[in-house]
């Protein structure tokens, strides 16, 4: 009788002391975890050798190429990745452990609903949810995209959506949230020159004012109360960054 395959869970982490030990706690049925660190400057490399996981340090270069290395350096072909902000539910690690190995045969990926707590309340709406992000696969059949951000393993094979949320504790401060938005925006625009793509006017003009339109009222941000507007907000924000920092590479402004 053929057995489920071994599970490896992947994280990577950057200074992550204040999240990483329930990240890690939700982990522990795993038959491995893998953590690559960014050097570290507070307790994250401490906190996870306390749990038992595998720790390695490398130096952060994007994304897509730190999660790579760290999918690399697991010891099975089946992974589950993870951020270090992210938890596994109950509900989903069930629904990975009930898995039986046919399931494993028939799919190469299988997908879950990502739940976003933003300022102390589960965001239900506002685009954040239901979030589906393809997070347990099979290394060995698909790869990555070429995205520097909103990178994902594309998988060559069927993908199967199962039940439980992956829960993201997102609760920063404003400030905070505008820096990282700044920076996704930054690095989007890179991937899109890249790929070609060149920043028009309406992309400054009317886009920023569509994505927060979309976000609070087509996708019923309003019902998520303050932290809705806020999300809304932000992503306007991040498309009249992102195209703007683009409009700048093309014309090779400094």
């Amino acid at each position: 009788m053929s057995r489920r395959p071994c599970i490896s869970a992947f994280v990577i982490t950057k200074n992550e002391a204040a999240k990483i030990g329930d990240c890690l706690i939700s982990l522990n049925w795993a038959d491995e975890v893998v953590v690559v660190d960014d050097f570290s400057t507070d307790r994250t490399p401490d906190i996870c050798s306390g749990f038992g996981a595998s720790f390695y340090q490398n130096r952060f270069s994007s994304f897509k190429d730190q999660k790579s290395h760290a999918m690399t350096l697991a010891a099975h072909d089946w992974v589950l990745e993870v951020d270090a902000d992210e938890r596994v539910s109950e509900k989903m690690r069930k629904a990975i452990q009930e898995l039986t190995p046919d399931d494993f045969e028939q799919y190469a990926c299988f997908e879950f609903k990502r739940k976003t707590r933003f300022w102390g309340k589960w965001i239900k709406h506002s685009s954040f949810y239901p979030d589906y992000k393809a997070r347990l696969y099979c290394r060995t059949r698909g790869a990555w995209n070429d995205a520097n951000v909103h990178e994902r393993f594309v998988p060559n094979g069927r993908t199967k959506k199962l039940d439980g949320d992956i829960l993201h504790e997102q609760d920063l401060d404003l400030h905070t949230y505008l820096l990282r938005v700044e920076r996704y925006a930054q690095m989007s625009a890179a991937d899109y020159f890249a790929m070609g793509r060149r920043a028009k006017w309406h992309h400054v003009s009317i886009r920023p004012a569509f994505t927060f339109f979309q976000r609070y009222v087509i996708r019923l941000g309003f019902l998520d109360g303050a932290q809705g507007f806020v999300i809304s907000v932000m992503g306007g924000i991040g498309t009249f960054l992102k195209y703007m920092r683009l409009y700048e590479i093309q014309n090779d402004k400094k």
